[in-house]
């Protein structure tokens, strides 16, 4: 739930000129990392939408200068940003209403998205809807294509777009384009369910570089493209490539981050201290209560109301509990035009409110529901306040508001519940691990942090941070970085071939 930009001051700009020198950077993403509405007055808005892939190059643009292609639903936009100190530029292609819808809201979020996730009985592949995809697709390689010089590296991001790499070749560029896959990639027999998968593979493997958030990602990539393409795999201490018609593309795994140094100043911020206080005392929270926070988009994946029941069930098995623990859930609604999304938020209202009503009493509700976006700094002073962060997703790329929490906690204590099938549990070990589909074991995990003795707390939250820090949004940067470059050189080729 990263809204706000990283510090300005990162490596990741120097190593870029030394890496891809006279190079231009060219981000190709759904989403522009500003929009610029307009007023009843024709006053201009501005805009900057909340997102990880935003917050870790934004500021890389910023301080590199380049290029952002996103696509929206109607008119163009050439934009200059950050409007404040415009330093690179934004081009939003402008999709007709119904060819986007079906890119974006269909094949894209009604498609990919759930079976990526292995939810498979939500997933709905139509051929109009393919159709579409493909045509943006090649509308943002287009004006790629356009723009691009010889040597600018191309950096295209996450499932909406995985045909842009193959459409590049198509239109002569020749130059390094690195994709970056952000949700789970599938195992092979579930992404057979997909009809167009042999063509996703085909455009994907036209990059020079791919990265994943984990290594299992990775290896069920690498199996696909073998099993169904044919690829030829080398393997080697530097990863693995991949060839296939002539051409190499080295895969890594490589989790995304955030600006651990940003978010600590926020949490140790005069702003920050000063509202802990003032927020204990709205919420009624006395020296023996336990605040224990969900931060998600609204979106099926991340195991909302099974959270609630598993709070609920806490309360039933700690009658101690009662007027002490509080659950404040931060659902933020998006995809709101497809159906799923929306009866996902009237079962979470109603779970929150069957909660309240249940074990409720004058003076204390145990459930608070928000459902709306919150900057960044606002996060941090909840961070800061929530003794127990919960973070249940059935499944998930990685997910930025676990290492969120933990940079926040400067204080050293906090504790972090975290689902095993999130991308982030293999990096942070050290927290409480919760199974998202047991009400049961959800309510154990969240009874074991908040029981947990101050040395455990401590302990675990010390570990979690040196984990954090370790890989940071600048760690994340620079790793991809130098992968590109490594793989254009050809460094990276394996030397141990798997047999097909």
């Amino acid at each position: 739930m990263t809204t706000d930009t990283p510090n300005d001051g990162s490596p990741s700009r120097a190593l870029l000129a030394d890496l891809f020198p006279g190079a231009r950077l060219i981000i190709a993403a759904n989403r522009s990392p500003f929009r610029r509405t307009y007023g009843l007055r024709g006053e201009e808005r501005w805009e900057r939408p909340a997102g990880g892939v935003t917050a870790a190059l934004d500021p890389l643009l910023r301080q590199t200068g380049g290029l952002w292609v996103a696509a929206e639903s109607g008119a163009p936009q050439e934009l200059k940003v950050p409007p404040e100190d415009p330093s690179y530029e934004v081009a939003v292609l402008g999709v007709p209403e119904e060819v986007y819808r079906g890119y974006y809201t269909g094949y894209s979020n009604s498609g990919l998205w759930p079976l990526c996730h292995n939810l498979v009985e939500r997933a709905h592949f139509r051929s109009s809807d393919w159709v579409a995809y493909r045509q943006v697709n090649r509308q943002f390689a287009a004006r790629i294509a356009a723009e691009a010089r010889p040597g600018d590296l191309i950096w295209v991001h996450d499932y909406q777009l995985a045909l842009v790499p193959g459409y590049l070749r198509q239109f002569g560029v020749t130059g390094p384009i690195a994709f970056f896959w952000h949700i789970p990639w599938p195992p092979t027999v579930v992404l057979r369910l997909v009809p167009e998968r042999k063509m996703l593979l085909q455009g994907l493997l036209e990059a020079d570089w791919i990265g994943f958030q984990t290594e299992e990602s990775v290896d069920a990539f690498t199996s696909a493209a073998r099993r169904e393409l044919g690829v030829r795999i080398q393997r080697s201490a530097r990863g693995v490539t991949l060839l296939y018609q002539g051409h190499r593309t080295h895969v890594a795994s490589v989790p995304i981050s955030i600006d651990v140094q940003k978010v600590e100043e926020l949490a140790r911020a005069e702003h920050t201290q000063r509202l802990l206080p003032e927020l204990r005392q709205r919420w009624q929270l006395k020296e023996d209560s336990v605040l224990l926070l969900g931060v998600d988009r609204l979106d099926y994946t991340k195991g909302i109301p099974e959270r609630l029941d598993g709070f609920s069930r806490l309360l039933s098995r700690y009658p101690s509990l009662r007027r002490k623990a509080h659950f404040l859930q931060i659902a933020v609604p998006t995809r709101t035009e497809i159906s799923d999304y929306r009866r996902l938020a009237v079962s979470v209202r109603r779970k929150a409110a069957a909660i309240n009503r249940r074990f409720g009493e004058p003076g204390w509700q145990p459930v608070r529901l928000i459902e709306h976006n919150l900057r960044l700094d606002r996060l941090v002073v909840l961070y800061r306040l929530a003794d127990v962060a919960v973070v249940s997703s059935l499944y998930d790329g990685l997910n930025l508001v676990a290492k969120e929490y933990v940079a926040a906690r400067v204080d050293g204590d906090g504790c972090l519940c975290l689902s095993e099938t999130a991308g982030a549990y293999h990096e942070l070990r050290s927290a409480f691990p919760l199974s998202p589909l047991s009400p049961e074991r959800i309510a154990e995990s969240m009874a074991r942090a908040i029981f947990a003795s101050p040395h455990e707390r401590r302990e675990r939250m010390q570990a979690l941070r040196e984990a954090v820090r370790r890989n940071t949004v600048d760690t994340w940067l620079s790793r991809i970085l130098a992968g590109v470059r490594g793989s254009v050189d050809g460094q990276l080729s394996g030397v141990n071939e798997t047999p097909v």
